[in-house]
């Protein structure tokens, strides 16, 4: 039957020309299969419709929230998003990644901005991150490049775990980027909200990389391979975040690990369990257990 044909579909609330159909509106078993038969614009616009996201409209762009929108939310809104930014804080100051100091004269000062997500379970988070888009090349930064594992050999490395039969487990490195040291001199302005009462004219100095900065990845590889090297790991030289642990008397253990994500495989269990909890007293973990998923 042509287009000109068809006869015309009533503006509904189920049939909006030129737009999704109400997904509210349960279509019968009868009509979903009649418009897997017939095909068309009505099948493509009804999957659409129900692919539509389920989240909460007030947390739909919590993503483009400033700071300043936090002040037009209700008041029980504001006191949990302020602390998310404080708890932020408090994990920043527990690993020295600033210190407040006298604003420089002849140093450049970046900003920052907060950046707001809302978890699975509804949980809040606040993110302090660096503006470093401001920052200057040969002045801020050098290099940038940082090393990270090819989704393709981890997935040969865990196909061949699985066929051997290994035990693997699973590690997740909690603010992963805060350890990486700065060779460099860098000033950041006090966060946006957080100024210090009476110190507001000072800076932020800071001595480890903090999200946002240009080389905040490669900072962090650096103090993850020295650390590594310091369990008895080898990195292997054709691919960067995979890691071998041999020592006479013991069976092979393999270390996996993009940025913040961790793997350990071996046929011996007693071993990846001794090695990851060094591991885990080197940094702040949270234990995956045998993972179900990785990346």
């Amino acid at each position: 039957m042509g287009e000109a044909s068809r006869p015309p579909q009533p503006d509904t609330p189920d049939h909006i020309p030129g737009g999704f159909p109400n997904t509210s509106a349960t279509p019968s078993e009868e009509d979903v299969h009649k418009m897997c038969e017939e095909g068309g614009a009505n099948l493509v616009r009804f999957l659409m419709g129900k692919a539509l996201t389920t989240c909460e409209p007030q947390y739909e762009s919590v993503h483009n929230w400033s700071y300043k929108d936090i002040a037009h939310l209700p008041q029980a809104e504001q006191k949990l998003w302020r602390l998310a930014c404080q708890e932020e804080l408090n994990v920043l100051r527990k690993c020295k990644v600033f210190e407040l100091v006298d604003r420089p004269q002849d140093q450049k000062v970046i900003e920052n901005q907060w950046v707001f997500d809302v978890k699975s379970d509804g949980c809040k988070k606040a993110r302090l991150v660096a503006k470093g888009f401001s920052q200057v090349e040969g002045l801020d930064f050098d290099q940038v490049f940082s090393p990270v594992v090819h989704f393709e050999t981890v997935r040969l490395m865990l196909a061949l775990a699985t066929l051997e039969n290994w035990y693997i487990t699973g590690l997740d490195i909690r603010g992963t980027y805060l350890y990486g040291k700065l060779d460099e001199e860098i000033y950041m302005e006090q966060p946006e909200g957080f100024a210090v009462p009476g110190k507001e004219h000072k800076v932020l100095h800071l001595w480890r990389a903090l999200y946002g900065l240009k080389q905040a990845s490669l900072a962090w590889w650096h103090t993850l391979n020295e650390s590594l090297k310091e369990l008895r790991f080898e990195c292997l030289k054709s691919e960067a975040g995979i890691f071998f642990y041999k020592k006479k008397g013991t069976n092979i253990v393999i270390g996996i690990i993009y940025v913040d994500d961790t793997l350990f495989c071996s046929p011996n269990k007693a071993v990846v369990d001794a090695i990851k909890a060094q591991f885990m007293c080197k940094w702040e973990c949270r234990d995956l257990g045998e993972p179900n998923e990785f990346l």
